[in-house]
């Protein structure tokens, strides 16, 4: 067994999640190796589009707001770190009618974690923010620190000082095989063999491929994204918050002021199934006129389409994470915190991550994230 190839912990997948935990491990003095089929920050899985939403008012669930209210603090810790603007805060406005999951959900996890929020009715929505037209039904739920994650600029953040703190990056280097054996796990690309005794896999839509064992129960969705010129000087960041608008029951929109490139738009779900292999940069007039209608629905603007680009959703049937030992052979960590709305904890759960690989106590309840939880093995 060569030393030069043998490892103290490999993280397949550098996506969000596998370089934060790449970045937090190599802050230790093991040795410690990082994989990816391709070359992040890139365009062919779920980590990428310009720009991402976080937020701490969270509708899916209160127990991500814990989760959320640490990741922050690490965001702020590596944007210092790289000299670069990561974040940049909006507020964030949560519509819909009084019922709908957003609004409850978002109210419910202010209320529940002591989130200070404001509660507009339709009126005070079109006043404060003229870039909206709610209907007169129409509520909001606005939260003040919410904001604006840069993805590519996050990823190449963890990745740069990974590099700096003594981790290896080996970049299109598909791997084939993970192979567990007795305490060590042997880890095969087309290149090379390496040896690690942990093994952090986080490689999103392609983690059934990697790990066929476990027989996941993970849809891959194909989610595009939208950019739409823009000459209302009130969807400025300092006019306009990101949004997310739950518009017909169970149907959301998202978007984020101009930032330069135009109005980005996207659908929240929905997408068609997707074979990660066969991702494309493809969106068509049909999916460019559905948004365009919301667009000219809910915003005081006239769309006129400039840009697209498609990621993929890898979605649990319950939509929470999965962060947990591989159950058969526990140095292997499987890590998918996914479902569409990840990549805002990823400055945390790359922390998670180096934790359950360096054996170290977490603070948070990881159960819900449990491989063997009920939402997953029924299916």
């Amino acid at each position: 067994m060569s030393s030069s190839n043998t490892y103290d912990i490999i993280i397949i997948g550098l996506g969000a999640n596998g370089a934060a935990a790449l970045y937090h491990l190599a802050k230790t003095n093991k040795k410690i190796l990082g994989l990816d089929r391709f070359h992040p920050p890139h365009q062919k899985g779920s980590s990428h589009g310009e720009s991402r939403i976080i937020r701490q008012a969270y509708h899916e669930s209160p127990l991500y707001v814990p989760l959320v209210k640490a990741a922050y603090p690490l965001w702020t810790e590596l944007e210092q770190a790289s000299g670069n603007t990561l974040f940049q805060k909006t507020g964030g406005l949560l519509l819909g009618a009084p019922d709908t999951t957003v609004v409850q959900g978002a109210r419910l996890s202010a209320i529940t974690h002591d989130i200070p929020f404001e509660w507009l009715e339709a009126t005070a929505i079109r006043n404060r923010f003229p870039a909206f037209k709610p209907t007169p039904g129409t509520v909001g739920v606005l939260e003040k620190e919410a904001g604006i994650l840069f993805p590519e600029e996050c990823i190449r953040a963890f990745l740069h000082q990974a590099a700096i703190q003594g981790a290896t990056i080996h970049t299109g280097e598909p791997v084939t095989s993970i192979t567990p054996q007795n305490d060590m796990i042997t880890v095969t690309t087309p290149t090379t063999t390496y040896h690690t005794e942990k093994c952090i896999v986080s490689v999103g839509a392609w983690l059934n491929t990697l790990l066929p064992e476990l027989q996941l129960p993970l849809a891959i969705h194909r989610q595009p994204l939208f950019w739409f010129r823009n000459t209302n000087d009130q969807f400025g960041p300092g006019k306009m918050p990101i949004f997310i608008w739950e518009y017909e029951k169970e149907k959301m929109f998202y978007g984020f002021p101009d930032l330069g490139n135009g109005a980005k738009l996207a659908p929240h779900h929905g997408g068609r199934p997707i074979d990660p292999d066969d991702l494309k940069n493809d969106s068509t007039e049909k999916e460019i006129g559905a948004i365009a209608i919301l667009a000219k629905e809910y915003l005081d603007f006239d769309p006129v389409f400039d840009h697209a680009t498609v990621c993929m959703y890898t979605n649990t049937p319950d939509e929470h994470f999965i962060i947990d030992h591989h159950p058969l052979h526990p140095n292997i960590i499987v890590a998918s915190p996914c479902s569409g709305h990840g990549f805002k904890f990823s400055s945390l759960t790359g922390q998670i991550l180096a934790n359950l690989a360096l054996e170290k106590k977490n603070d948070f309840d990881l159960s819900p994230f449990a491989i063997r939880r009920a939402a997953l093995s029924l299916h």
